[in-house]
């Protein structure tokens, strides 16, 4: 066996030009799978962050039947007496913020222009660590309850400014209507289109005032990695069994519909280029192997005529093929791995705001171990694949045809 790999080594430099042009072909299949792979990953581990770090937090925490009808009558569904179960969960390890909400929907007027807006009652001293990825593109923070942060787009729309005075026009949990003036000190902006042309953040407090209760209607809890989620929950699951808690939760990944449907597609997509690089390594490799046989016809009848036997010429053509796809898939590795670098190191690449989504971002290319492996072995295995059928032919060359061979 030792020397069907020596001379399966030495027969993929007999030709070094074809050789040279197979591996480019592996070479450029590997380097685009790694970088592609690896923007993908960047665009999901972005997006994702974006989400959990603006809206959502890592798992947000109800009132037990929340998730069934609160959206349809979410006055009915607060928390009462939160502040006990948020001492509770804050025992939890890898938690970094526990934060409470209480979120409405209604009226922004400016007096001369009314548009329909969702209000979010938030802690201001959590918000900044809680939305760190949602900027502050004008004015400052929340700091005092008659203050309020509202979206760009709804700004933009209500013909705004740092400084003025809005109207928030709702329903009481009782079902009255009520009002409250608050005065515009920051707009933000977390890239999506559709939140930021709604969004209107104010101090719990004020919001609790608007709606007459003290209660909240969710629990959100961030935590120091998004990778520890499914350990989390697993740790509130049991804190609201074992308490008996009148609680419900979800994580991120449940409420994350347009991350979803993202990341279906830019799977979707990876996965059409990993076929036509495949399809593309497949027959340069084939096409390799074939003009091999032909140069070699006699030499293959010489080895048959001493008695060398099928099973084992194919196992010699098949053994070149999987060199090939070791070698080639090693330098492509390096190519790949070469290519993001310097891509990083000269600041990334600008990406143009994508649909429904205000702003673009420069994405890096993540080296991602899974992509890179997964790229080798598919390289390989692809290669071993198209030794097969010429390697069948080799074997199956007639004797005394291939020694009369020119």
């Amino acid at each position: 066996m030792i020397k069907i790999f020596i001379l399966a080594l030495r027969n993929i430099f007999r030709n070094k030009r074809r050789t040279l042009i197979t591996f480019l072909a592996i070479i450029s299949g590997m380097s685009a799978l790694i970088v592609f792979g690896g923007f993908v990953h960047f665009t999901f581990w972005g997006l994702r962050e974006t989400t959990i770090r603006s809206q959502l937090g890592h798992i947000q925490i109800y009132k037990k039947g929340y998730t069934e009808e609160g959206l349809s009558k979410p006055l009915e569904y607060l928390i009462d007496n939160y502040e006990k179960f948020i001492t509770e969960f804050q025992k939890i390890p890898y938690v970094e913020i526990i934060t409470p909400r209480l979120s409405f929907s209604g009226l922004i007027s400016t007096g001369e222009k009314t548009l329909t807006c969702i209000g979010s009652g938030v802690v201001p001293e959590n918000e900044s660590k809680l939305a760190s990825f949602e900027s502050l593109v004008e004015g400052k923070d929340i700091e005092n309850e008659d203050e309020a942060v509202i979206g760009s787009v709804l700004k933009k729309s209500l013909g705004v400014k740092i400084g003025d005075y809005v109207t928030l026009l709702t329903t009481t949990v009782d079902g009255s209507i009520n009002a409250v003036d608050v005065k515009i000190v920051g707009v933000s902006q977390s890239g999506s289109q559709e939140y930021d042309a709604v969004i209107v953040k104010v101090p719990l407090k004020t919001v609790q005032k608007l709606l007459n209760t003290q209660s909240v209607d969710k629990i959100l809890v961030l935590l120091d990695k998004t990778e520890r989620t499914d350990v989390v929950v697993k740790y509130v699951e049991n804190i609201i069994k074992e308490k008996t808690l009148d609680l419900e939760f979800k994580k991120w990944s449940e409420l994350a519909s347009f991350y979803q449907s993202v990341v279906r597609l830019y799977t979707g997509m990876f996965n059409v280029v990993k076929i036509i690089i495949a399809v593309i390594v497949f027959f340069s490799i084939a096409n390799t192997m074939t003009m091999s046989i032909f140069e070699r016809t006699r030499e293959i009848g010489t080895i048959r005529a001493i008695g060398t036997k099928k099973f084992v010429t194919i196992i010699l053509f098949l053994v070149e093929g999987l060199f090939i796809g070791v070698i080639g898939g090693f330098l492509g590795i390096i190519g790949g791995i070469s290519i993001a670098t310097i891509i990083n190191l000269s600041g990334g690449i600008y990406i143009p705001p994508p649909p429904m989504m205000t702003t673009g971002y420069t994405a890096l290319i993540l080296i991602i171990p899974k992509v890179v492996f997964n790229s080798y072995i598919s390289t390989i295995l692809v290669s071993v694949l198209s030794s097969v059928y010429p390697a069948i032919k080799a074997a199956n060359l007639k004797i005394v045809e291939a020694l009369h061979h020119v």
